[in-house]
C-alpha cells in the first residue's frame, strides 16, 4: 500500500484531518509494518520501495510505504494554497525541484557533470513534448479494456432472453447427497440432524423453500465448475439460521462446508481445473468460499465488488446482516455498483442479498431500501428483484452466471418466508426466472378471469400473506399478480399478462412499505410511461420518515390493516365455515385513489 502523502488534503492540515500522529496509522489495526520515506530522496524511496516489494513477497502479508511530500500548485494549478497554510506555502515555493537537487548532489559524488545533467534535462523535456505532439494529432479514446481476457466474449447490453438455468434430478441429488453427508466421526448438532436429513431427501419430489432454493443453486452450480463466493456478518449460518454452509463439529468445532464436498476438487492453473472430468467421468467441482465478515458494509462490499471485476464466471455475492445495513455501504453503491458501467464502462456480476421485509422487527431491521435501488435504475444498469418463491431464487442466482453479460443483481430476500415451502422441486429441473408470476388461481387452476373485478399488484412476500387471506374468505373475483424482476421491467410480459384481465377491473399497487418507499413509485411511474396505466390505485403503509414503527404491537396493525384494504378483514368462524357460498368480495373496502 503506497501513500503519496502531500501532507495537506484540500486546506485542511493534517493535525486537523486525523486523531493519529501519521496518515498510516490505521495500519497498526493489522499490524502491518509502514516505512516512511523521504519523497525528496530518491535513492531511499528506492530502497523502501524494493524492500516492501520483498516483504510482500516473502511473507505474503501487507506493508505501508508513507512517501512524505508536498504539492508544488497546491490541490491544482488554479488554487492557491497561502490562504489557508501561508508557512507552508512559502516554504514550498523556496524549494528546488527533485531533479535539480538529486542532479547537484550526484556532481558533488562524481557521479555525473553538468553537461550529463544538462543532457538528461534535454531529453526528458523533449519526451514530454513528443508525447504531447503526438495526443493532439492523434488522440486516443482513454477508455481502458473494461475486463481483459476473462471478460472476452461478454456483451455490454442487457437483454430479456431466458438463460437456461434448469438442471437435471441426478444434478440435484448429487448436490443434496453432499448437503446431507459429514465425515465420519464427525459430531453433528442434534439440533441440525433433521435439517441434514431433509436436506438430502430435496431432489426426491417434494416442497422446497427459498433457503432450499439458495443453497441448491450455489451446490450445482459449483458441480458445474462455477467457483461461488459469498460474505456478510452471518453468511456461513445465516443471520436467520437458514443456511448452515458451514457445519462446526460439537465437540471439536472444527468446521466443515458441505458444499467442498460434492465431487473431486478441482484446482485452477491445472489439467484439472474445475470443470474438467475425473477418472470416473464426473465433472470437477468448483470451491465454495464463504466467509462471516465485518461489519463494516462500506469495506467489505467494496472488496466484493471488486472481486466481481476479476472474474465473471465466479458467483459473487455479498450479503447484509439485515438489509437496512446497507445504507453503511451508500457510497460504494453509488459511485461504483450503479454507475461504473456508464462512467467507466466496467462490468459487474456481482449479487447484493438484502433481508428485507415487515414482521415487527423495528425500523432499523426492517427494510433495505428498494426504493433507493430504483431510484439509482437506469441505463439498465442494475437488476432489482424481490422474488417470492424457492424456484425464483434458485433460477435467479444461476442465470447470474449463465448469460452473456453481466449486471449487478440487488436482491430483496425474506426473512419469515426462509423457511416457508414455495416450490415444487421439478420447478429446477424444468423451469427458468419469471419476472412476473400470474396468479395461480387463474394461470393454473382455472378460475375465470372474466370475473375478476379487482386485480392486485405487488411483489415479494406480501403475495403470500394476501393470497392467504383471499384462500380464507373464498373469493374468485379477485387476482393477485407478482412482479419479481422491478427493474429492468419487463414491458411486453407485462402487458400480456394485463391483457388477460378485464380492463374495467380496479387495478392496484400493494405493499408493506411506507408509501414514499418500497416500489409504488417507481412502479406507477414504469407503468404509466410503459403501459399507459394511469389508474394504478395504491394500498399500503402511509407516507413516514421511518421505514417501520418501533412497536412490534403497531407494526402488526398496519399490516393487518394493509391486507383488509387489499383483500378484505378477517372472517369470523360463521363466514370460514360458509366461504364457498358467495365468489363476491362486496365487504373489501372500497380503493382511495392512490
Amino acid at each position: 500500500h503506497v501513500v503519496v502523502n502531500n501532507n495537506i488534503g484540500f486546506t485542511t492540515k493534517p493535525e486537523d484531518s486525523r486523531t493519529a500522529t501519521y496518515c498510516t496509522d490505521i495500519a497498526k489495526s493489522i499490524g502491518a509494518p509502514v516505512l516512511h520515506v523521504n519523497g525528496e530522496d530518491p535513492e531511499a524511496v528506492v530502497t523502501v520501495a524494493k524492500l516492501a516489494a520483498e516483504y510482500r513477497q516473502r511473507y505474503r502479508k501487507d506493508i505501508f510505504i508513507d512517501m512524505w511530500c508536498y504539492r508544488k500548485y497546491g490541490h491544482n494549478e488554479q488554487d492557491e494554497q497561502s490562504f489557508t497554510q501561508p508557512v507552508l506555502a512559502k516554504l514550498i515555493k523556496q524549494k528546488k525541484s527533485v531533479m535539480n537537487v538529486y542532479a547537484e548532489q550526484m556532481r558533488q559524488e562524481g557521479i555525473i557533470s553538468e553537461h550529463d545533467h544538462s543532457l538528461l534535462q534535454k531529453r526528458i523535456n523533449e519526451t514530454f513534448d513528443t508525447a504531447q505532439q503526438i495526443a493532439r494529432t492523434s488522440p486516443k479514446d482513454p477508455t481502458i479494456d473494461p475486463g481483459s481476457e476473462r471478460w472476452a466474449g461478454f456483451e455490454h447490453g442487457y437483454s430479456f432472453v431466458p438463460a437456461d438455468t434448469s438442471v437435471s434430478q441426478q444434478h440435484l441429488k448429487d448436490v443434496c447427497k453432499a448437503l446431507g453427508t459429514v465425515p465420519e466421526g464427525f459430531k453433528v448438532n442434534r439440533k441440525l440432524k433433521q435439517l441434514l436429513e431433509s436436506r438430502s431427501k430435496l431432489w426426491d419430489g417434494g416442497k422446497i423453500s427459498y433457503a432450499d432454493g439458495e443453497i441448491l443453486a450455489y451446490g450445482t452450480l459449483l458441480e458445474e465448475g462455477h467457483a461461488v463466493r459469498l460474505s456478510g456478518q452471518d453468511s456461513r449460518r445465516g443471520t436467520f439460521s437458514s443456511r448452515h454452509a458451514v457445519l462446526y463439529d460439537a465437540e471439536t468445532g472444527e468446521p466443515y462446508t458441505p458444499l467442498n464436498n460434492i465431487c473431486e476438487m478441482g484446482i485452477f492453473g491445472t489439467d484439472k481445473a474445475p470443470g474438467t472430468l475425473d477418472e470416473t467421468g464426473r465433472r470437477r467441482q468448483a470451491k465454495f468460499c464463504v466467509y462471516d465478515s465485518p461489519l463494516s458494509e462500506a469495506s467489505v462490499l467494496a472488496f466484493d465488488y471488486g472481486y466481481s471485476l476479476a472474474d465473471p464466471n465466479m458467483l459473487v455475492c455479498w450479503e447484509a446482516q439485515f438489509g437496512d445495513f446497507v445504507n453503511g455501504a451508500q457510497a460504494i453503491i453509488d459511485q461504483f455498483v450503479a454507475s461504473a458501467q456508464v462512467k467507466w464502462e466496467r462490468w459487474s456480476g456481482l449479487v447484493m442479498l438484502l433481508p428485507h421485509g415487515y414482521e415487527g422487527a423495528g425500523p432499523e431491521h426492517s427494510s433495505a431500501r428498494m426504493e433507493r435501488f430504483l431510484q439509482l435504475a437506469g441505463n439498465t444498469n442494475i437488476q432489482v428483484i424481490h422474488p417470492s418463491t424457492g424456484a425464483q431464487i434458485f433460477h435467479a442466482l444461476r442465470r447470474q452466471v449463465k448469460r452473456s453479460f453481466r449486471k449487478p443483481l440487488i436482491v430483496m430476500t425474506p426473512k419469515s418466508l426462509l423457511r416457508v415451502p414455495t416450490s415444487d422441486v421439478s420447478e429446477l429441473t424444468s423451469g427458468r426466472f419469471r419476472e412476473m408470476i400470474d396468479d395461480p388461481m387463474f394461470d393454473q387452476l382455472g378460475g375465470d378471469r372474466s370475473k375478476v373485478r379487482r386485480v392486485v399488484l405487488c411483489c415479494g412476500k406480501i403475495y403470500h400473506e394476501l393470497a392467504a387471506r383471499r384462500d380464507e374468505l373464498g373469493l374468485k373475483d379477485l387476482a393477485i399478480l407478482r412482479f419479481e424482476q422491478l427493474y429492468p421491467f419487463h414491458s411486453e410480459m407485462a402487458r400480456e399478462m394485463l391483457a388477460r384481465y378485464p380492463k374495467d377491473a380496479e387495478y392496484c399497487w400493494v405493499q408493506e412499505e411506507p408509501r414514499n418507499m418500497g416500489a409504488y413509485l417507481f412502479m406507477a411511474d414504469t407503468l404509466r410511461e410503459q403501459l399507459g396505466m394511469d389508474s394504478l390505485h395504491y394500498i399500503g403503509r402511509d407516507t413516514s420518515a421511518s421505514p417501520a414503527a418501533g412497536s412490534k404491537k403497531k407494526d402488526r396493525a398496519q399490516q393487518e390493516s394493509v391486507i383488509t384494504d387489499a383483500i378484505g378483514a378477517k372472517a369470523s368462524a360463521d363466514k370460514v365455515q360458509g366461504k364457498d357460498d358467495s365468489n363476491q368480495s362486496d365487504d373489501r373496502p372500497a380503493l382511495a385513489a392512490g
